[in-house]
């Protein structure tokens, strides 16, 4: 469980690294300001953050059989 746990965090933080390594590519893409891309930055950890108690409330809540099936139904369409 404790290996699952840290392997997690290390991926949240890669993921938010990798996005803020990604704004100069972002500007130069969608010809935007510096100020707008790093608001979709902002954006990227404040539903992170969001998501994480959500995410507690649905595994006490449903079985992980469900959360699968219902992540898949919905990423599928």
């Amino acid at each position: 469980m404790v290996i699952t746990l840290m392997i997690g965090s290390f991926v949240a933080i890669l993921n938010q690294t990798l996005m803020i390594s990604a704004l100069p590519t972002l500007m130069h893409e969608f010809d935007v300001p510096s100020s707008t891309v790093q608001w979709l930055a902002t954006g990227f950890m404040l539903t992170n953050g969001i998501m994480i108690p959500i995410t507690a409330f649905l595994i006490e809540t449903f079985t992980t059989r469900q959360l699968f099936l219902y992540a898949m139904g919905i990423f599928a369409e």
